[in-house]
């Protein structure tokens, strides 16, 4: 199993290591083992290439499928990606419109509701934000038991009924024809994120990345009020999609979070094809299990994002790019082990923006409507 460990010397190069039942990529090394909640870091060194097959993971190659709503086109540069469907106006102010205040100008690619469906307000929005806009829409046998409608790949969906959970990584699939090696993809749930900076800030322009690289990075959970073995919802869907001793091999680890992945497009197209092909085989829906986090743990834990060329990185909550914070407010938590985001946890400034542990601003905050109390004013007022 893979644990993530930072030297504090200053090397922070986490590799992977082989536990029982566990499928490792040849050319990764072993590592030292950490439960503490250090960041962890990849060292980004450039990587060759990486080779794909041209078709998707199921069905041919799709060339009549679904564009663009409103004449907004990919510009093929950086993408962050959603499904947006059903929401009022104010959430997307909230995803959207905070990151176009932090100066965000590649591409918002959103599944969003049919125009007939749309609440009102979102159409003038989406189009005045700028955003590349998929008109979205299913068939389902009772509920979240659906497949894509035929118009979307431009051919019937060759998955099963399933969940919106899984639907939405074909999604993701179908998007990334239009991005290349040195694009860097944030997949992220919608409804309780916003941002307080641009998420990609940190890896330049576009135009100034010459060589591809292999960076993934994946985000936990609090691990001081939250594991996989504590959770019964983590534990649940590990245990009856991969089994009892998949589970007791990750009791003790930090529950990462599938509602934010970060990558480079390599990198994030060997994330999607994985979950993709896991979910083909599993099939956890057809167990009762909706989500889709129990694939991501069981993946990432067991070496399945690494590659030859590179890792999958964790990162611990309150460090790297997305801060995950629903956990620290969680109903199953103590209350001696909870409290307001700035006098008990510490993580607001004075002008109320949600820090991480070095003190900065997190770009992306993730599970923020755990704390709508806190911080549904402060959103509404000055991130949009």
């Amino acid at each position: 199993m893979g644990h993530i460990v930072t030297d504090h010397t200053g090397g922070n190069q986490p590799t992977q290591l082989r536990g029982d039942g566990s499928i490792v990529p040849s050319g990764l090394e072993p590592i030292k083992t950490t439960t503490d909640s250090s960041p962890a870091r990849t060292n980004n060194k450039p990587v060759k290439k990486l080779e794909f097959p041209d078709l998707p993971v199921l069905g041919p190659i799709p060339t009549n499928g679904a564009s663009p709503l409103f004449g907004v086109q990919h510009k093929g540069t950086d993408a962050i990606m959603a499904l947006a469907c059903n929401y009022p106006t104010i959430y997307y102010k909230r995803f959207v419109g905070s990151l176009r205040k932090f100066g965000y100008t590649e591409d918002i690619v959103l599944a969003v509701s049919p125009v007939e469906k749309m609440k009102p307000g979102v159409e003038a929005y989406v189009k005045e934000t700028g955003v590349v806009a998929y008109g979205f829409d299913v068939d389902c046998k009772g509920t979240d038991n659906c497949q894509l409608q035929n118009n979307f790949l431009g051919y019937p969906d060759p998955r099963p009924y399933r969940t919106f959970a899984n639907i939405r990584y074909a999604l993701y699939e179908y998007w990334l024809r239009h991005y290349s090696d040195n694009s860097y993809i944030l997949i992220l749930d919608f409804r309780d994120t916003f941002f307080q900076a641009n998420p990609f800030g940190q890896y330049g322009a576009y135009s100034q990345r010459t060589e591809p690289k292999y960076d993934l990075q994946m985000y936990a959970e609090n691990y001081k009020v939250k594991n996989i073995g504590i959770c019964v919802f983590n534990s649940n869907w590990i245990k009856t999609c991969f089994g009892k001793p998949a589970l007791d091999a990750l009791r003790k680890e930090a529950v990462i979070c599938s509602g934010s992945t970060l990558g480079s497009f390599p990198a994030v197209k060997h994330y999607v094809r994985t979950m993709l092909s896991s979910m083909d085989t599993v099939k956890c829906w057809l167990k009762g299990i909706e989500s889709d986090q129990g694939y991501q743990n069981y993946l990432f834990y067991n070496g399945h994002f690494n590659t030859a060329m590179g890792n999958a990185t964790l990162f611990h909550q309150g460090y790297g790019v997305v801060n995950t914070i629903g956990a620290m407010n969680g109903y199953r938590v103590p209350k001696d082990q909870k409290g307001p985001l700035d006098t008990f946890w510490k993580i607001r400034d004075k002008e109320g923006y949600v820090l991480n542990y070095d003190g900065t601003r997190s770009a992306c905050v993730h599970q923020w409507d755990r704390w709508f109390d806190e911080l549904a004013k402060f959103i509404d007022a000055n991130l949009f």
